[in-house]
């Protein structure tokens, strides 16, 4: 067998009987299924497929199936956001936790710091206390209080400074003692600032890191409840899905009632157009049933479809190359149905192309080697080399692509 020959026969996709072609299997896009599921779904029941739309109800299972595995994948994907999302929250929890140890330690430090205020105050007050003391006893050489008065009088403490600075009687230990006044007094001053900004400051990251934390949790239901529905989805499509399947199946085991038993080899009848190279060749094919099916298979014990049109032909002494259902189609010279003698091949188009072939035995039947594709290699007993009608009403006539002679 030639290469170029081996390699197309590796590269081609089988349909429901597994018979080699070179013709791919359309994509399912080509029909539009999406938001039109229940519609296919009713169409593809298992009451109502038929030989017209069995090959849109098997790219629609196609279409279920990789809808499942998007399906799965998206799940996957909002189950690692809600991952990350917590995460997230988790951070944001951790950080809330850290700003109200500040916040609290803060408030520590507020309510240490105003015990210390007051003992400033009160410290201020003995201070002012010492420097009327002190202003009294200079003053006590005339027995006057008004520079007493005109200083303690001052509506608040700049004025307080403003008028102390402007005597000058005082002492500089008296100067020094209210210049040091003047300092706690700013110092207080400054404090307070100080620690009312680094509380509000912290106030602020906490209600930041708070609302960050309902959006957070926000964010985490909706994703939460996306995971909910793409399960949800992901449950009913595999319903669908596994009831497509049956119906298909159901489908196909009805397609079985056209088998007919196992037929005796022909003997050559004169006067009915056949000719002892095609009997030759349909007993030969007719001496191998109960072989099994397997996929690339060219006998003697197993076969495909192609394979068994192989070997019939070579066993009559018709040298024909090995190809495949699609191959042959287009081989030897054409044969109407109604023209057709024994030894002559069918090939069968179930939508995607030229997909199966059998040889003509007579009386509307066909010899031929049934299988599921490219996963049968001979483990099944009732996918095999059999006869089957292929007589107008029947399944297999419904998808004949044309009848060839191969001699």
């Amino acid at each position: 067998m030639k290469k170029n020959t081996i390699k197309k026969v590796f590269l081609t996709t089988l349909s429901l009987f597994g018979i080699m072609t070179l013709t791919p299997i359309k994509d399912v896009s080509a029909i539009e299924f999406k938001g039109q599921e229940d519609k296919y779904m009713s169409i593809c029941s298992s009451n109502n497929i038929s030989n017209s739309n069995k090959s849109t109800c098997e790219q629609f299972s196609k279409y279920l199936k990789n809808k499942n595995k998007d399906l799965k994948s998206q799940l996957e994907k909002e189950k690692k956001e809600v991952e990350t999302t917590s995460l997230s929250i988790t951070s944001v929890q951790n950080e809330l936790s850290n700003l109200i140890s500040k916040i609290e330690a803060k408030e520590k430090e507020i309510k240490y710091t105003e015990s210390q205020i007051i003992n400033l105050e009160a410290d201020i007050e003995n201070k002012n206390q010492l420097v009327k003391d002190r202003m009294y006893a200079t003053q006590g050489i005339n027995n006057s209080n008004t520079m007493i008065d005109f200083v303690f009088g001052s509506e608040n403490f700049t004025d307080f400074f403003s008028r102390v600075d402007s005597i000058n009687e005082l002492t500089q230990s008296d100067k020094d003692l209210i210049e040091e006044i003047k300092k706690q007094k700013e110092e207080l001053k400054t404090q307070k600032a100080n620690l009312e900004l680094a509380k509000q400051n912290i106030e602020s990251q906490k209600k930041q890191q708070e609302i960050l934390k309902a959006e957070y949790e926000e964010l985490l239901n909706k994703q939460k409840q996306n995971i909910v529905n793409s399960q949800d989805a992901i449950a009913e499509n595999t319903k669908d899905a596994n009831s497509l399947d049956k119906a298909l199946s159901d489908f196909y085991e009805k397609s079985k009632k056209d088998d007919v038993g196992k037929v005796s080899q022909i003997a050559t009848q004169p006067g009915n157009g056949s000719t002892a190279t095609g009997v030759s060749i349909a007993n030969a094919a007719l001496s191998k049933q109960g072989s099994r099916y397997y996929w690339g298979a060219t006998g003697p014990t197993y076969f495909d479809c192609s394979g068994l049109v192989y070997w019939a032909h070579n066993q009559a002494g018709i040298k024909i190359g090995r190809t495949t259902a699609a191959g042959y189609a287009n081989s030897g010279k054409a044969v109407a149905y109604s023209q057709l003698q024994v030894g002559d091949v069918i090939t069968f188009d179930y939508g995607r192309g030229v997909a199966h072939i059998g040889i003509y035995i007579g009386n509307g039947q066909m010899v031929h080697a049934s299988g599921k594709g490219s996963t049968t290699f001979g483990q099944y007993a009732d996918q095999c080399v059999k006869v089957t009608s292929i007589a107008p009403g029947s399944y297999f006539y419904n998808y004949i692509n044309n009848c060839r002679r191969l001699y």
